[in-house]
């Protein structure tokens, strides 16, 4: 069994419980354990617990800290095997004591709060991946087209179907940025075709154009719902309006 300052069994399974075997890095949040396609009963598992100071002289090594200390689940942070080796490069220069901290602090702090909401971790984990940056950039992106949400009665046709037309290709920018989740494509993709099918169908049947507008922000307003709920999006303003 590990002696101080290493970490034993009994501490490293606390922080990995704690951490719901979920990578403390916010900008991570990689699962750490999961099942292998071998047959049987195999997992594979992908974190370790690591010290917030280090155990031995290197890294944010604490001459004023005991072994003992060292070895304390306060101590303690789990992460992914590929954040562990991040943390400790460049000497450690990159992620200080206090970095790693508010890491798990706040790691923590979320997991608490969703145990007791009875809410799913998903759609705040995917917040802060490259993906779920992506995601809010949609979002952000349809908040700067008042053309899916101002009132008929401030809008003009010309200058709506030109901000549908740039709005398309901004959302195909978005896009060829995403470059693991494909459900995010997905959704990216539904929003160019909504576009596409609005200024088809302008200048095909003219005289229909607020009616294909009203239905083209319903369906818009399906996919933001999707954004908001599967990505943690934040949606501010009126974008809301179109929220079913």
């Amino acid at each position: 069994m590990p002696s101080p300052p290493d970490f034993s069994s009994a501490t490293c399974q606390q922080l990995m419980f704690r951490a719901s075997l979920i990578c403390s890095n916010p900008a991570c949040g990689t699962i750490t354990l999961g099942p292998t396609d071998a047959k049987g009963h195999l997992a594979v598992k992908l974190g370790e617990a690591a010290h917030i100071c280090a155990a031995r002289p290197g890294p944010r090594y604490d001459v004023n800290m005991t072994d003992v200390e060292r070895a304390h689940p306060d101590n303690g942070i789990w992460l992914c095997a590929s954040c562990h080796t991040l943390i400790d490069k460049n000497g450690g220069e990159d992620f200080p004591v206090e970095t790693l901290i508010e890491w798990k602090e706040k790691h923590e702090n979320i997991l608490r709060s969703l145990l007791l909401s009875h809410r799913s971790v998903l759609p705040i984990l995917r917040r802060f991946t490259e993906e779920g940056q992506l995601a809010q950039d949609v979002i952000d992106t349809l908040e700067n087209h008042g053309a899916l949400f101002m009132d008929r009665h401030f809008e003009v046709e010309r200058s709506v179907i030109l901000s549908i037309d740039r709005l398309r290709s901004e959302l195909q920018g978005l896009a060829r940025k995403v470059r693991y989740d494909g459900d995010l494509k997905g959704l990216i993709r539904d929003l160019i075709s909504e576009c596409r099918m609005f200024m088809n169908h302008t200048d095909r049947f003219r005289g229909q154009y607020w009616h294909e507008l009203e239905g083209m922000r319903n369906r818009v307003g399906v996919i933001v719902l999707r954004l908001r709920e599967d990505y943690g999006c934040m949606v501010r303003g009126h974008l809301n309006r179109i929220i079913p």
